[in-house]
């Protein structure tokens, strides 16, 4: 399952730089924000604390983007029977984003796509043989919102809605900004 993680990350990053361009002007935009997630809870380990999110979009057409980013959310501590529990989830995303319609300087797309979510789970305390450390990685579908607010012509500020379907299953908030840090007309 990690191989088939790495396998995925690689090709998210590969198909935002390699995209061939329409006769258009096509950016790329590199940004991050924070995310905050209902968390999800699988053999006795929770998670939902906030989490830090990292992002990369890139211009397929006018009307159709192409993201890939990764989210960590922070370390959910917990008492666990005779010991703490400390719990970790991670997620890499590649999802396409169609543009729907704007209203006034606001930019309103659909997005889904692939999410390939990890957990980790390590407990101390008396009994580490009762209550082994976890770790796993699972592939799920999302789908979602998003609304962009151009600042000016290289900074746009989001907000994004979006649930995740699969063994982490979770609804999504997040907020940030994004920087246009390449332009070229095809």
């Amino acid at each position: 399952m990690k191989k088939l993680s790495l396998i995925f990350i690689f090709f998210s990053f590969i198909l935002i730089i390699n995209i061939s361009g329409q006769s258009y002007t096509q950016s790329t935009r590199l940004g991050g924000g924070i995310s905050f997630g209902t968390g999800c809870e699988y053999h006795h380990v929770h998670t939902g604390n906030p989490g830090i999110r990292v992002i990369g979009i890139h211009d397929f057409t006018e009307s159709f983007k192409i993201s890939a980013s990764f989210t960590f959310f922070l370390p959910e501590k917990e008492d666990f029977y005779d010991g703490t529990r400390s719990s970790t989830l991670w997620m890499v995303d590649l999802e396409g984003q169609y543009f729907l319609y704007s209203h006034d300087k606001f930019l309103f797309y659909a997005v889904g796509g692939l999410s390939t979510t990890g957990l980790n789970s390590n407990y101390k305390g008396e009994s580490p043989d009762i209550y082994p450390d976890y770790s796993d990685q699972a592939i799920g579908l999302n789908l979602g919102a998003r609304a962009n607010l151009p600042y000016n012509e290289t900074m746009i500020f989001f907000g994004e809605i979006k649930y995740v379907a699969g063994k982490y299953h979770q609804f999504i908030v997040s907020v940030g900004a994004l920087m246009t840090f390449a332009k070229r007309t095809e």
